[in-house]
């Protein structure tokens, strides 16, 4: 077993240590001229989220999940829902573009959906149950037809516009990434539901789009 690991620790030296080398010949000959350190940092954030949801990556953080979810952690799930903290690339966004503010900011909590005509029923059938007295002051609800979700995501916030200095580059590559992170993270719950706390700034998604889930998901959520 020893021997095992140490030829994986071989294997991973060998593999930074080519890294290294070639990301030095990179920058020496000009290749990575105009990318930020932030980039890379990016790059490798995105990196290790992909390795943690494989079998192995979740074996090796088993201890820091069993860590998270001890005495004085953040709750991860609230009535049996997996509670998620909005990314720090979508509420840039939405600062940036001054676009969906009312979803993020709101007092109450909000229900967020995207339907079509096949899923008006459901439309339909959560607008009534949001309607009631009883979830009245509780949740603010904001549902569109695709056609007009699309119309909301308007403006150009992409790397077309002009750029004087590296450092001009990068803030316009940020803002148009962070643009990119919000209306994904929009449609990603729009397939189904969200509610969002912006107390808490966090997001619970609705599993499939089904009318008697998300109702029963909106009750247990009362007192989120």
């Amino acid at each position: 077993m020893k021997k095992e690991v140490k030829e994986k620790l071989s294997e991973i030296g060998s593999f930074i240590a080519c890294l290294v080398v070639i990301l030095a010949i990179a920058y020496f000959t000009g290749f990575l001229k105009g990318f930020a350190p932030k980039d890379f940092a990016d790059a490798y954030n995105q990196l290790t989220s992909n390795l943690s949801n494989t079998s192995a990556g979740k074996k090796a953080g088993s201890n820091f999940i069993k860590k998270s979810s001890g005495a004085g952690a953040k709750n991860e799930v609230y009535a049996g829902y997996s509670v998620i903290r909005i990314p720090e690339t979508v509420k840039r966004g939405v600062n940036t573009t001054h676009m969906w503010t009312f979803l993020f900011n709101s007092s109450k909590k909000t229900v967020f959906y995207i339907y079509d005509d096949s899923s008006a029923d459901f439309d339909s059938s959560i607008k009534n149950y949001l309607s009631s007295k009883k979830n009245a002051g509780i949740y603010d609800i904001y549902s569109y037809t695709n056609s007009n979700f699309s119309s909301m995501n308007i403006g150009n916030y992409g790397p077309s516009e002009i750029c004087n200095s590296l450092e001009e580059c990068n803030a316009v590559r940020q803002r148009a990434s962070d643009y990119s992170s919000m209306t994904a993270f929009l449609k990603h719950c729009g397939k189904t539901m969200c509610v969002i706390n912006p107390s808490m700034q966090s997001y619970i998604r609705l599993k499939t789009r089904n009318a008697n889930q998300a109702k029963q998901m909106l009750n247990d959520l009362r007192y989120w």
